[in-house]
């Protein structure tokens, strides 16, 4: 499993959100530019956060998006199933169909455990965690994810 810009994005995304949005709704192309990523590919990033149910979207001069959901309540896993879909190792985890060999399959397993603990993991992390750290490190408004 390897994590894409778009997921990457999506959690910096979250996080330049939910630093900001205390001076009102973030807007897009500030939000773009502090994090070095084109203002189309984030809408496109944005749009699939919105319809997920993390931010809401505000129109007119002062429009912008803000947090609908506290951050201790947004998980990593959240965010890479949104923007990545599943969270598996091999496609037979999700799917047993994929392979007709998946019930007397013991790597079938094996993959499935790794799985769950990944996914385990990443249930783990909240937005909220992940600020934290941030923040711990003194870090500046550039999130290197």
């Amino acid at each position: 499993m390897k994590i894409s810009t778009k997921g990457r994005y999506g959690l910096r995304t979250l996080m330049d959100i939910a630093d900001h949005q205390a001076k009102g709704p973030v807007n897009l192309n500030d939000m773009a530019e502090r994090q070095g990523i084109s203002a189309k590919y984030l809408w496109q990033i944005v749009n699939l956060l919105k319809t997920a149910g993390f931010v809401r979207g505000t129109r007119g001069p002062k429009g912008g998006y803000i947090l609908i959901r506290d951050p201790h309540s947004i998980t990593l896993l959240d965010v890479i199933q949104v923007l990545e879909g599943p969270v598996s190792l091999v496609e037979c985890v999700d799917d047993p169909a994929y392979c007709s060999r998946t019930e007397n399959c013991v790597a079938h397993s094996v993959w499935s455990e790794v799985s769950q603990a990944v996914r385990k993991a990443l249930a783990d992390l909240t937005l909220a965690e992940i600020l934290r750290r941030h923040a711990a490190a003194g870090s500046s408004s550039h999130y290197v994810i």
